[in-house]
């Protein structure tokens, strides 16, 4: 037997009694059958449940009590609650007062439909009528929180004593709040730590139901936010790094796959996004923005973009963002103005983003004709521009299908909804590697028929740009020139066939402006009547100094067909066949180059200047004459040619002997000059030798003379000096007489004491110093001499030393000449 197992007895008259111990921690609630009075007995206690009385339990669904003979579930454990939990008690009694232990108590008045706080530790048995529900304590983390609502606000106020709030560094918290019924209260864990409500304030469970109370905050990390609804239908936008409490009426905004992070917005310099903005509001630099205003925010306002609750996002197709368009070099792309209406061209090599606000990327659409007139024969760009149309765009624009950027900034701009438009923010933060090589990002661009209309100008060839508003540019190859949206090229049409007509033309763009050959056949008559058909060939070049004049002319080649035409049929007139048809190319090259008329330019040829036509050379390639008239002058000829054959025969003949007739001339011719230079010659060598004879004899008696004149002038030269030898010598008595009578005076007129110095000087006096000055004069003597006697040595063929020595033997030089001669 279990220590639940009950005892029966039976009671007088045959009735059994049920016998019901309770431990100490539990109780029962009986009802009295008679008059329906519920008693709580409470353990550690055994009761007798008789006839009168049954067992009952409370139905907290339907608030009734319900009899069951079911002692285990008649039991009830007591309300206990330990530390740090507390128990919502429901209908609690006048004073809080409970149960006795081990006794029935009878039920107390209740204060019905109240409901309070009892913090633990406590253990309690329930009065009938009343509901307790234990909970532990809350304790919360950083990022945690929870919502409470004040259903009791007098009793909040007055049991904030009894409510626990531990801050994270364990120091209790007083709150000073004043409340008011229904209330919502949001307790943060960065706040609170540790939570138990006072009476008067409930927190509210996760989804209204269970026993989850704590709920979880949202922390963001950097380029993260989340977003927040509150009821009055406002949002708030929270960027991380931050932990996000909502506020009680505040909801966190749910993406698709359940997140409540979104990823901030990533924008480049070449990327941006449309934004409308719904309500007004000031920036962050002040600027103040009403609502209508539409932005476009790029990179180079800000790189990093969060949303905004007065912005909405305007976006085509599910798609948000723009990207710039890859302008090639030799490329371009025509750019709308959505408000003014203007096109202009974007040319490469660019990344170009557009201004959705103001700009749309067009296409142009060609005509057949434009087709043909800017690219001929190009069967692909007609069928392209045959396909495109506006409708077809329209349609693959609705359905999505289209891929290509220009269709997608060609359609009309619409305000998605936010919360999907948001979901395409949602964040994944989790780093994944792997362990192969990835290769890096590859695009292809395909650009051949969305940008600008591209003209491929040859070399050698020029165009003629036309636009709208009465502007032109000739533009000349070899170049690319990108047509503007209201720029065509100007149609020129080129006569073909032989007859050079209007009838049979064909239509370009492109004019050939160098070495451009034109044929055409001429129909002309001569003054003897014969007709004559000449195949021609125009070599015509178009002089750069008439550029603008290039396109005056529609028809170029029938306009210089009719022109020469005309002079040479008039030509033509002048002569009769046969001297047309011998000197024909002379004359049509005179007449079409104007060989006779002194042109413009340096070289010869014929200019036009209606449009810059310039004829640098004609060929001829063809003449033909009427049958019959071509039959006579091929038989003149034939006759013609013989006779000047003969002619030529004969002529040779006459020149051979000529010539033989002046070689004989000249070898007599020879012969007598040969003769004639002997003879003069011989004359010559005679003359020289009388003339050589009668030199000789001149240059004899001039030495004669000489000889003589030379012997007079050396006798002259002895003569003076023998004169001047004996003016020395009187000079040098002189001399030294007056310097003994000076040194006798000097020796009177001295002391003794210089007798030794007297010695000295006399001794200087020596005749080592006459013969110096002797020397001295006979060297002057001798100087003057010779340059005398020269002329007589000369014509004795002697030296001068030698003539010199023999006129002074004898006199006193004789021996200055010895000494010179030792």
């Amino acid at each position: 037997m279990s220590r639940y197992e009950d005892d029966y007895s039976v009671a007088p008259g045959g009735v059994r009694q049920k016998d019901l111990v309770l431990a100490t921690n539990e109780f029962v609630y009986v009802q009295s059958r008679t008059n329906g009075q519920i008693k709580t007995y409470t353990g550690p206690i055994m009761l007798t449940i008789s006839q009168q009385e049954s067992l009952v339990v409370f139905n907290p669904k339907s608030k009734r009590f319900e009899e069951t003979s079911d002692f285990e579930k008649a039991r009830h454990l007591l309300v206990s609650a330990p530390e740090n939990w507390y128990v919502i008690l429901k209908n609690p009694a006048n004073d809080n007062i409970h149960p006795e232990m081990g006794k029935a108590s009878i039920g107390a008045d209740l204060e019905i439909g109240r409901k309070i706080i009892v913090n633990g530790p406590c253990s309690f048995s329930l009065f009938p009528g009343q509901m307790a529900k234990i909970i532990q304590g809350h304790r919360l983390r950083s990022n945690q929180y929870l919502l409470a609502r004040v259903y009791d606000a007098a009793a909040a106020q007055k049991g904030m004593q009894s409510a626990i709030m531990v801050d994270a560094e364990g120091n209790e918290i007083a709150s000073k709040e004043r409340y008011h019924s229904g209330q919502l209260l949001v307790i943060k864990g960065t706040e609170v730590s540790f939570y138990i409500p006072p009476t008067g304030i409930e927190v509210i469970p996760v989804g209204d139901k269970g026993a989850s109370y704590i709920r979880d905050a949202i922390t963001l990390e950097r380029l993260e936010y989340a977003i927040l609804k509150d009821e009055d239908g406002n949002k708030r936008y929270c960027h991380g790094p931050a932990v996000v409490f909502p506020e009680p009426t505040e909801t966190f905004v749910e993406t698709p796959n359940g997140g409540n992070i979104f990823r901030a917005l990533e924008l480049s310099p070449i990327s941006g996004i449309y934004i409308k903005v719904i309500a007004p509001y000031k920036d962050d630099n002040g600027i103040e923005h009403p609502i209508g205003e539409e932005l476009f925010i790029t990179g180079n306002d800000q790189m990093i973009y969060y949303p905004r609750p007065e912005h909405a996002m305007i976006q085509y197709d599910g798609k948000y963002m723009h990207h710039a368009i890859a302008i090639p070099e030799g490329e371009g792309r025509y750019v709308l103005n959505r408000l003014t209406g203007e096109i202009k061209t974007v040319k490469g090599p660019k990344m170009y983003l557009p201004d959705p606000r103001t700009e749309v990327v067009v296409r142009r659409k060609l005509s057949a004709k434009e087709c043909d007139l800017f690219y001929p024969g190009n069967q692909e760009v007609l069928n392209y521009n045959y396909q495109l149309s506006e409708q077809a765009t329209e349609r693959l624009a609705k359905k999505g299908l289209s891929t290509a950027t220009t269709d997608c900034l060609n359609t009309a701009y619409c305000t998605a909804d936010q919360a999907s438009t948001l979901a395409i923010f949602e964040a994944n933060a989790n780093i994944s590697r792997g362990t192969s090589y990835t290769k890096p990002r590859t695009i292809t661009l395909e650009t051949k028929y969305e940008g600008v209309v591209a003209i491929d100008v040859w070399t050698g060839y020029a165009v003629n740009v036309i636009s709208k508003n009465g502007k032109r540019e000739v533009v000349v190859g070899p170049t690319t020139r990108l047509l503007d949206y209201n720029e065509t090229l100007e149609a020129i049409k080129l006569s073909v066939g032989e007859s050079k007509s209007s009838n049979k033309t064909e239509t370009t763009a492109f004019l050939r402006i160098e070495n451009n050959k034109v044929e055409d056949i001429i129909q002309v008559t001569t003054k003897d009547f014969v007709s004559v058909k000449i195949r021609l060939s125009y070599n015509v070049d178009f002089l750069k100094e008439y550029k603008d004049s290039w396109f005056n002319v529609e028809n170029y080649v029938k306009y210089l067909c009719d022109k020469e035409r005309s002079i040479i049929a008039q030509e033509a007139q002048k002569y009769n066949i046969e001297d047309f048809y011998n000197n024909i190319n002379s004359i049509v090259r005179s007449v079409v180059l104007g060989l006779n008329d002194k042109s413009e330019s340096n070289q010869p040829g014929k200019l036009f200047k209606e449009n810059g036509m310039f004829i640098k050379d004609v060929e001829l390639m063809t003449v033909a004459v009427q049958n019959d008239i071509a039959q006579i002058l091929h038989d003149h000829q034939t006759e013609v040619i013989e006779k000047t054959l003969a002619l030529s025969d004969a002529e040779r003949k006459a020149e051979t002997d000529k010539k033989l007739a002046e070689y004989e001339q000249q070898a007599n011719q020879l012969k007598y000059d040969t003769k004639k230079m002997e003879l003069d010659l011989q004359t010559l060598h005679e003359e020289n030798k009388i003339a050589a004879r009668a030199l000789l004899e001149e240059k004899e008696r001039i030495a004669n003379a000489a000889q003589t004149q030379a012997r007079a002038d050396l006798q002259k030269v002895l003569n003076e000096s023998s004169d001047a030898e004996n003016a020395r010598k009187i000079a040098e008595d002189e001399v030294a007489i007056t310097f003994q009578k000076k040194q006798v005076e000097i020796k009177k007129a001295e002391q003794e004491a210089y007798a030794e110095t007297i010695k000295e000087i006399i001794s200087t006096i020596s005749p080592d110093l006459i013969a110096a000055l002797t020397a001295k004069a006979n060297a002057s003597l001798l100087e003057t001499a010779t340059k005398n006697m020269s002329p007589y040595a000369i014509s004795d063929n002697e030296s001068v030393a030698d003539t010199v020595n023999k006129l002074m033997r004898g006199t006193t030089l004789e021996g200055v000449i010895n000494n010179i001669t030792r």
